[in-house]
């Protein structure tokens, strides 16, 4: 039997409408986990069109919080970044209804399940590296700087909250970042726990597998996922590909440093975002829709102790019901038009 290349293989399905589901890779029936939405009461501030009224409401938040307020980001924060979110305005899966993620006890008990995640990890992380922090993550990044936010806390795995506070020279202000979910831009070894910076094991990818580097530089675009994967072809074996070792213990059980689903958050992060709500005055919650439990239970804790939780989302969350005041659109212009509100305020009184 003769073995066609990656590169072949996906050249000749992209040509067609659909291939037929022949692999048996991957059969987890586990979905995105849907929206369990809630209604935003008849009795606060809900604004939609109104850029004027949204950018008075947050800089009013800031202004009487401001050093005490902890900030809460999804990825609808990133999505003017370039990369995609999972859900629609509505909070809906819209984007790949199809796309099933992979599981934790798939990857770390199959070599196989490891390879997939792997080659298409590695076909989509030029892409996911190429992004910048947009105007959302900048303006953040001032006002931790301006010191009218104490901490933030993302679920995104991107690593640009973290790029926009060394980009503004405050390395200090990443100190007080969480990523929730960890980031793509580390990798540990499931063994011994080595670290590795993703840029250095991208490369390692790159030189263990030359016929699916080349797809990288063909002209053919695999479609991108939120979690920096890509979509491929059912057809497509991965049993050639090479997964680099550990330097350290030789395991090749190695994966990205992001919480998978069914994967438990590590303790210590868990209780530091706590302690960052316990901490907290106010809690300002931008582009999430809070489907996912990790995330909306850091909310449903602010709720409980007393503290007013604004949201800045398009579409539905689940935590409409605990908002102090919501904001149903875009982050981005409300963010810079506050900025721009707060440094009139700040020259004013200088």
């Amino acid at each position: 039997m003769v073995r066609v290349s990656p590169i072949i293989r996906l050249q000749r399905c992209s040509a067609v409408q659909s291939v037929p589901a022949a692999s048996k890779v991957w059969s987890a029936t586990i979905k995105i986990p849907e929206l369990k939405t809630t209604e935003v009461s008849s009795t606060i501030p809900n604004i939609h069109d109104n850029l004027d009224d949204a950018t008075n409401l947050v800089t009013d938040f800031l202004n009487v919080h401001k050093g005490r307020i902890l900030v809460l980001t999804g990825a609808g924060i990133s999505t003017d970044s370039g990369i995609p979110d999972y859900r629609g305005n509505e909070g809906t899966y819209v984007k790949n209804p199809k796309h099933r993620p992979i599981l934790f006890q798939e990857l770390v008990s199959s070599d196989i399940f490891r390879k997939r995640y792997w080659a298409r990890g590695f076909m989509g992380w030029s892409e996911m590296s190429k992004a910048r922090p947009n105007p959302s993550h900048d303006v953040l990044a001032w006002l931790m700087q301006e010191s009218y936010i104490a901490n933030l806390i993302t679920q995104n795995v991107d690593y640009l909250h973290r790029r926009a506070a060394t980009t503004l020279n405050h390395q200090g202000d990443s100190d007080r970042i969480i990523e929730l979910h960890g980031t793509l831009f580390r990798v540990e070894c499931l063994d011994c726990q080595s670290i590795y910076g993703r840029e250095d094991y991208q490369r390692r990818l790159f030189s263990r597998n030359p016929s699916w580097a080349k797809i990288l530089t063909s002209g053919v675009k695999p479609k991108i996922n939120p979690d920096g994967d890509v979509e491929l072809p059912d057809d497509i074996s991965y049993a050639d590909f090479d997964i680099p070792p550990c330097a350290h213990c030789s395991s090749r059980r190695m994966k990205p440093q992001v919480v998978f689903f069914g994967e438990n958050i590590k303790q210590h992060v868990t209780s530091a975002a706590e302690n960052k709500v316990k901490q907290a005055d106010a809690v300002l919650v931008i582009g999430s829709s809070l489907a996912t439990y990790s995330s909306y239970r850091l909310v449903r804790l602010a709720n409980e102790l007393k503290k007013p939780v604004g949201i800045i989302c398009k579409g539905s969350t689940r935590a409409d019901a605990l908002a102090s005041w919501k904001i149903g659109m875009g982050c981005t212009p409300v963010l810079q038009r506050v900025q721009q509100q707060l440094s009139e305020q700040q020259k004013h009184y200088e």
